[in-house]
């Protein structure tokens, strides 16, 4: 085969590829409030950052219709500019409300840790902090369901 040809091949087999990769691709999903849905978790959690810093759980079935909080536990850690931070929760009714609120500013890192009962092993789930409204889907940058 010439170079020419092989190079063909490579490039159409690399945009084939491509195209099978996007069509493939899951729709990424927002939690009903407007917060950032924690698929990962069982049953799904939606971490929710209210207007005064604190951050709310929420749960969610498979239909994606609320399920009241119960053995699950979750701390967040926010690596801010001025240090980092650890939000502790409390059940107020069926969600999981912070004992306190998250650092001034934005674009740190958080870390969700989720654990389901108090003996199972902790799902760390991290993401940039970003509380500006996306121009296309208007949710929170943190909370995007964009696929940019």
């Amino acid at each position: 085969m010439k170079k020419s040809n092989l190079f063909q091949t490579v490039i159409a087999a690399a945009l084939m590829l491509a195209a099978l990769t996007t069509l493939g691709a899951e729709k990424i999903i927002g939690g009903p409030k407007g917060g950032k849905l924690l698929e990962k978790t069982t049953p799904h959690a939606e971490f929710f950052v209210e207007q005064d810093r604190s951050v709310t759980i929420t749960f969610y079935g498979a239909d994606m219709k609320p399920v009241a909080a119960t053995t699950q536990t979750v701390i967040v850690q926010a690596d801010a500019k001025e240090g980092k931070a650890k939000l502790e929760f409390e059940k107020k009714g069926d969600i999981l409300v912070s004992k306190s609120k998250l650092p001034e500013g934005e674009g740190y890192n958080v870390v969700v840790q989720f654990k389901q009962t108090a003996e199972a092993k902790p799902l760390n789930l991290r993401f940039k902090l970003d509380l500006e409204a996306c121009a296309k889907c208007k949710r929170a940058e943190y909370a995007c369901t964009c696929d940019e």
